[in-house]
């Protein structure tokens, strides 16, 4: 979310759906197996079944920081909402406080590119960056320079490995949270998006935001926060 308002957002009509498929016997097929319990059910789940997190990537995770342009700094509160890394997938709410008069507080729903799996490079290809607007803000994350020189060469390989120290991801706002069909917000823009590097070991997001028109470098830094109440569920 950028403090600049520039244009209308094409993908602010957009809406998110998850569907559920169960599978029932009825009661006159024969079973060779008597039914489990529904501890069995749960506890038998594997990681192929189960969405697959990566430390502090897991669906509910909370991050809370900054964002800053320079000269101003606004609070920033990131909960991802559904992570899996196996697909990979990762989206989340992105909430920043003192952005505008008329929203002090503004969520916006994104989704993330994460670098290194099938369909994401380090090449954005999309949003009016350039390989040279690539290399520069990847360049911004130390770990990323020893890739500098070759990184939108076609010969090079990059691939997604759920140990590495860094997991680099280009997050996109979509729409507000909860109004989806607001596109214009006076005094903010979120047309650009965020290039983003996870630090694994120290449980840290930091980000850069890009779009043409906005300022340039606004950095965003989070650190996990530690979860201290767990969901409750129960079973009927």
């Amino acid at each position: 979310m950028a403090e600049d308002d520039v244009s209308d957002n094409e993908d602010s009509d957009s809406d998110i759906y998850m569907e559920a498929e169960c599978g029932y016997c009825s009661d006159d097929e024969a079973r060779s197996d008597p039914l489990p319990t529904p501890e069995q059910l749960i506890f038998s789940q594997t990681w192929s079944t189960w969405p697959t997190p990566c430390h502090h990537l897991y669906s509910g995770s909370q991050f809370t920081g900054s964002q800053s342009n320079g000269t101003r700094s606004y609070i920033v509160t990131v909960t991802l909402k559904y992570v899996d890394m196996a697909v990979p997938e990762l989206c989340g709410h992105f909430t920043i406080r003192g952005l505008t008069n008329d929203l002090p507080t503004l969520t916006t729903y994104f989704d993330a590119q994460i670098v290194g799996s099938s369909a994401h490079s380090f090449v954005t290809n999309q949003w009016d960056a350039t390989v040279d607007t690539d290399r520069t803000h990847w360049s911004f994350f130390p770990a990323f320079m020893q890739y500098r020189n070759r990184f939108d060469s076609k010969d090079f390989n990059y691939k997604l490995n759920l140990s590495d120290k860094f997991i680099y991801m280009r997050w996109k706002e979509r729409f507000v949270v909860p109004n989806y069909k607001l596109s214009r917000i006076n005094g903010a823009s979120y047309d650009g998006f965020y290039y983003v590097c996870y630090d694994r070991e120290a449980a840290t997001i930091t980000g850069y935001y890009y779009h043409r028109d906005s300022d340039h470098y606004q950095c965003l830094k989070l650190s996990h926060e530690q979860q201290t109440t767990f969901s409750h569920y129960e079973l009927a």
